[in-house]
């Protein structure tokens, strides 16, 4: 294992893969779950750098599964943090917020951790947070020096560099890249080097000396195709050792579950021997008093289920066009152009030409999928953030708002009703955040999980009872008949979950127990390209 990490860190990835799977094959033949949750994960580190961001996530997906399976939470592991090593992925994957989130994660498990906290500020470089980004960077740097800690302190210096080069103060930035650089050229740590470079050429074109920004940008352009180049032929030849490694630990997994079930049937053999006797028997009689009654049974459930199936799809279809009607109500409407016609009044000519012409895309993404049965996450999401956008310049950004994956979603292959997110979202802004004092916060956050999308959205509004006070008895009917209908629609969507609810309000309250906002979870089956075809 060790030697895979070491292979993995000079660009070796063939005797890294090579190592990692020796690793995994004789943990799995000692038994030793812990450690063979590890390789798994160590396996993900090797596919997150050779840039197979995807399939490096799903080796953490089996690390974490395969945990549970054996009880144990592999993310209490200090050698094996899953939440930092996701973290780490979506920030290379340019996610910063659910990088944020699950690095978050990682430090409640572990708030001193030193390594964790410098990927959280990696990721905060990454959104050009700088002043707090460095301060993370520059705090552990006397202690790496003292433990000689190199890996760690090459790390932090070429991060620190980075910080000055953004905040364009080229002379400080310099001594920290170049001690950086130099402990990755020692140690041959190409990753670094190629970090190293770039990052000199840029402090040099700052500095005005094109001669050495040119001669770093050569050495960083051509240390990167070289690891490039690595990179790709070696996920291009791995794909047959791929299949093959996963074929052996699908062998051994079978064979650990054949030895279980033979153990298990030699302990109850008399006792399955007893009830298969006792079972038989039973069979025998209660098919003959069954057997006369189940014909005119089975002809009368199947008459009665068609034509309940009928009434519920023609049910079904109209509340879907009374929903989407709904969602854009004549007061929405008027809403907009009253704003509008403020923003005329008052001379803010391009405020309303933003607000009009955001407006206009609105209305036309809403009629386009009125249509339409199923529509891609993507679209659902593209309504929702202009609606949002909206609301924030008719309030004069008195809120803001993100959506964030908690884990891997391909929100164009994944497909659900129009107009499902708005009523909610709508909801907490009008009854949460509006008359919040102070900036207010949506966070809208979505996973997938057995093909089923949840969707989180939460405010730190002034909360529902507060808000009931607040609401007219007009505004109540009005804002009430959107969210009545979109839960009529999910009772359809998820009739085969058999869940008695498809969506919850929970409120959020502080330590003292003051109300503190309002989160709704929303649950629905969705369909994919293959279902939306047959």
């Amino acid at each position: 294992a060790w030697m895979s990490f070491l292979y993995e860190a000079t660009g070796n990835y063939d005797s890294s893969f090579y190592c990692c799977n020796q690793s995994l094959m004789i943990r799995r033949k000692m038994s030793d779950d812990v450690c063979i949750a590890g390789a798994l994960t160590n396996m993900g580190h090797l596919y997150k750098n050779a840039a197979a961001y995807e399939d490096a996530l799903d080796y953490y997906t089996q690390s974490g599964n395969y945990a549970n399976m054996h009880g144990f939470d592999v993310r209490t592991t200090n050698w094996n943090n899953i939440d930092e090593s996701i973290g780490i992925v979506y920030r290379l994957m340019n996610k910063p917020d659910s990088s944020l989130h699950f690095l978050n994660e990682a430090l409640q498990i572990d708030p001193e951790n030193q390594v964790t906290r410098i990927s959280f500020a990696e990721t905060l470089l990454l959104k050009k947070r700088y002043d707090e980004a460095l301060r993370f960077f520059l705090a552990p740097l006397e202690h790496f020096r003292a433990e000689n800690d190199q890996w760690d302190l090459m790390r932090v210096l070429l991060d620190a560099g980075k910080c000055y080069e953004g905040k364009k103060d080229a002379k400080d930035a310099l001594p920290y890249t170049r001690e950086g650089l130099s402990i990755a050229q020692k140690a041959y740590v190409k990753p670094y080097m190629i970090q190293g470079y770039l990052l000199l050429s840029d402090i040099f074109k700052q500095l005005n000396k094109s001669d050495s920004a040119y001669n770093f940008l050569k050495k960083y352009i051509s240390l990167k195709d070289s690891v490039a180049s690595q990179q790709f032929l070696w996920r291009l030849t791995n794909y047959k050792k791929e299949v093959d490694f996963k074929k052996q630990l699908e062998e051994v997994t079978l064979l650990e579950k054949d030895n279980n079930i033979k153990e298990e049937k030699l302990k109850n053999a008399s006792l399955v021997k007893w009830v298969l006797l006792i079972g038989l028997l039973i069979i025998i009689f209660s098919g003959i008093i069954i057997y006369s009654s189940l014909s005119l049974k089975r002809k009368n459930e199947k008459l009665k289920s068609e034509h309940e199936q009928a009434k519920l799809k023609q049910h079904a279809s109209e509340l879907e066009m009374q929903a989407l009607r709904a969602q854009m109500n004549p007061h929405f409407i008027f809403n907009c152009l009253s704003s509008i016609n403020r923003f005329i009044l008052k001379n803010e000519t391009e405020p309303a030409s933003d607000y009009l012409t955001k407006f206009s895309r609105l209305i036309r993404m809403v009629l386009i999928n009125s249509n339409k049965k199923y529509i891609s996450l993507e679209d659902e999401l593209d309504m929702l953030k202009l609606y949002l956008d909206m609301e924030r310049l008719r309030f004069k950004n008195t809120f803001d708002y993100e959506i964030i994956f908690t884990n891997s979603i391909d929100a164009s292959s994944i497909f659900i009703p129009p107009l499902l997110l708005q009523p909610f979202a709508e909801n907490a802004v009008w009854h949460g955040l509006m008359h919040k004092e102070g900036q207010g916060h949506l966070e809208i956050s979505l996973k997938v999980d057995d093909k089923i999308l949840t969707c989180t959205i939460r405010d730190n509004g002034i909360g529902r009872s507060k808000a009931a006070l607040i609401k007219s008895k007009t505004a109540v009917k009005q804002k009430s008949m959107g969210l009545k209908l979109t839960a009529a629609r999910l009772a359809f969507l998820n009739s085969e979950l058999n869940e008695q609810t498809y969506f919850d309000f929970e409120d959020i309250t502080d330590i003292e127990g003051n109300a503190a906002g309002t989160r709704v979870i929303l649950k629905m089956q969705y369909k994919n390209l293959i279902e939306l075809s047959l």
